[in-house]
């Protein structure tokens, strides 16, 4: 599965590399929630695909329905972890053809995972499949942050050239924060700009050094919420004094008490909101990773200035409130955990798109007041601001 930032995929990846890596294929992306949706297809059939440097490959169990997959039980005792701390059922099956665009990866051993709680993440925004390693291995990748295009194949571009190695399924690199040094997973599905694991946070006294107190859930994935410190670092250096590093980012502790972030096999994952800042080219077959900083590059970073995680309510009519952090906007205004929100600023949350409602809540100017109408007619007034 994927730790990830949002899911840890653990499963091996089958065939081998056949496609030739010079053909240079480039696909649009849909930037959903922070993380990168194609347009893909399973033994020809369309799937709507998170494209995951931290996954192998899985799909949904309705998927896997759809496609008449033949689901053999996982038994090799590594399914179902994920960033939650509960376990999930987990199968193994065997896809033909993955493709993506003209990009293609053969005879792939995919999981196969429930995944009816992305819309706690995504919303209404459908999550057929998990598309990782089995593409990676077989392309140069490039990624365009700011036109939202992914190319596959071609020459390999210039940039600062950080190694990686890929013990499981994820890159990892030697990266150092505020001066403490870590091998750190290269994740474009972890959600944010850096998830560090506990036992790495605990070990180098992390929440003392940021002074880091407000505490909340700060992201979902296989095996429920994930549960962390806020705090704000000064600068990631990537690679190791390569002469990449980004700067005043918001970075998250992991508290969990079970699943993938309480792991010592790595320090935690550097997600989008670093890597974002950056053309990202990954070339698995040299072990190599080219960063080249795009327009974004220097952007502040910024949280959730609400203070509340917002999930999809089960008959998708109104937003749950499902967690409120302590001290935070939202819980200073009144609004509480299980409270039902059923417009903002006077527009029906039937009509929104919950990924966009986020990424207004924390981007929007701290100081702006939003209004938050519950299911019952009460009103909650948030004035937004920086947690951190």
């Amino acid at each position: 599965m994927k730790h990830t930032l949002w899911l840890a995929l653990l499963a091996a990846c089958g065939g081998h590399v056949t496609e030739p890596r010079s053909t240079a294929v480039t696909v649009p992306f849909e930037w959903i929630d922070n993380r990168i949706f194609v347009a893909a297809t399973l033994d020809g059939r369309p799937v709507h695909a998170l494209l995951d440097t931290g996954a192998v490959a899985a799909v949904s169990t309705d998927t896997a329905r759809a496609l008449g997959l033949r689901v053999a039980a996982d038994t090799s005792g590594e399914g179902g972890v994920g960033v939650g701390s509960q376990r999930v059922e987990s199968g193994i099956a065997h896809v033909g053809t993955i493709s993506i665009g003209g990009a293609v990866a053969h005879d792939v051993d995919v999981d196969v995972i429930p995944l009816g709680d992305s819309t706690q993440v995504f919303g209404k925004a459908p999550v057929d499949a998990i598309i990782g390693k089995p593409i990676f291995d077989r392309y140069v990748t490039t990624i365009d942050f700011v036109h939202r295009t992914v190319t596959f194949g071609g020459a390999v571009p210039a940039g600062v050239r950080i190694p990686f190695d890929v013990p499981e399924q994820i890159p990892l690199i030697t990266a150092t924060l505020d001066g403490v040094t870590g091998r750190f997973g290269v994740d474009i599905g972890a959600r944010s700009s850096l998830l560090v694991y506990r036992p790495f946070a605990d070990a180098n006294h992390l929440a003392d050094k940021y002074s880091a107190k407000l505490e909340g859930v700060t992201g979902w994935g296989i095996g429920g919420p994930v549960r962390s410190l806020l705090a704000r670092a000064h600068e990631l250096d990537l690679g190791g004094g390569s002469g990449a590093s980004v700067h005043d980012l918001v970075i998250r502790l992991s508290t969990q008490t079970a699943g993938a972030t309480t792991s010592s096999s790595k320090a935690g994952l550097i997600g989008p909101d670093v890597l974002s800042q950056f053309d990202v080219t990954f070339d698995y077959a040299r072990h190599v990773m080219l960063l080249t900083p795009n327009a974004s590059y220097g952007r502040a970073d910024a949280y959730d200035r609400a203070g509340v995680w917002m999930g999809l309510a089960p008959d998708a009519r109104a937003f749950v409130a499902v967690d409120v952090i302590a001290g935070g906007p939202a819980d200073a205004a009144g609004l509480h955990a299980g409270d039902r929100i059923v417009a903002i600023d006077g527009v029906a949350t039937e009509q929104l798109v919950l990924p966009d409602v986020r990424e207004r809540m924390r981007r929007t100017a701290p100081g702006t007041a939003v209004t938050l109408t519950l299911d019952g007619g009460r009103e909650v007034v948030v004035t937004l601001r920086d947690l951190v």
